[in-house]
């Protein structure tokens, strides 16, 4: 997979991520906001706070596919 695909794959499940879990981990931003590779951060450390178990893992799905 070219790197602009993995950036792009990446970024998509950010943002189906922020979508799931807005209510429980992301509600003081925007609901509409759109993901950036520079928020992917902000989104896994919602994740790890708020998410639950689930979310956790969700956050390290996300952090993996940065190392690809």
């Amino acid at each position: 997979m070219s790197d602009d695909a993995q950036r792009q794959a990446r970024l998509e499940l950010a943002q189906r991520l922020f979508r799931e879990y807005y209510a429980r981990c992301f509600w003081h931003m925007k609901p509409d906001l759109v993901v950036t590779e520079e928020m992917i951060p902000s989104i896994v450390k919602g994740l790890c706070r708020h998410g639950g178990r689930k979310g956790l893992q969700e956050a390290a799905k996300l952090q993996r596919t940065e190392r690809r």
